[in-house]
């Protein structure tokens, strides 16, 4: 099991992807570590929003305000509160933040499932219907919708495309999916299924969502 101190060494690293979210700002943005000196800072980019939201950012990038980070690092979703040292915009916009003393994991490899309630959508060939994603985990999900006897039974080993908006932001964007498990009654149908390969951006999202829900319970 990696120690504290391992965990604090790593959190340094160069070019780790963080989420930052900020006290009295109810967003989350993305930023990369730029490094630290493991006992006094860690030194960020400035947090990557759209140009119109930057105004707002920088009111509550003030020294002392609460920072909320998470992030994955070698399988390991991570997190920590800490907050705001200063930010600085030369000879690079760089934001300080005061270095946690300590950093709660959970190991995404174990795959732990969270519950959830999100409207999708599932896609199996031609054929589509609404559906409710019940459960998620970084290797898969579960999926309801009502039982349609126009769509085909769904089989075991079917391959699914899921549409969440939550994780895909346009109708080009799907996760592929696999039927692990089936179950069918006259009023609705229930799949279990595994992520067939999503694409980075996808997989990323649904890193950081399973991470926050388990970092809050």
């Amino acid at each position: 099991m990696i120690t504290q101190k391992e965990k604090l060494k790593a959190l340094c690293t160069p070019g780790l992807k963080m989420t930052i979210e900020l006290g009295g700002l109810n967003e989350k943005a993305q930023t990369v570590v730029i490094g630290g000196d493991f006992i006094r800072s860690l030194i960020v980019k400035e947090p990557m929003v759209h140009h119109a939201d930057k105004p707002l950012w920088s009111e509550y990038l003030y020294p002392g305000n609460e920072v909320t980070i998470r992030y994955i690092y070698d399988g390991i979703a991570s997190g920590f509160k800490t907050s705001v040292i200063r930010m600085i915009s030369s000879p690079d916009r760089l934001l300080f933040l005061k270095y946690p003393k300590r950093i709660e994991s959970y190991n995404l490899r174990r795959h732990k499932r969270v519950s959830c309630f999100m409207e999708a959508q599932i896609a199996n060939g031609e054929n589509k219907n609404v559906a409710v994603m019940e459960d998620l985990s970084t290797s898969g999900c579960c999926i309801s919708y009502i039982t349609d006897t126009k769509m085909p039974d769904p089989e075991i080993g079917d391959e699914i495309n899921v549409f969440c908006s939550y994780f895909t932001e346009d109708n080009n964007s799907y996760i592929p999916c696999k039927i692990q498990r089936c179950t069918k009654d006259s009023r609705k149908t229930i799949l279990g299924m595994t992520f067939e390969k999503p694409s980075p951006e996808i997989l990323i999202k649904i890193q950081d969502y399973v991470a926050t829900i388990l970092y809050h319970t």
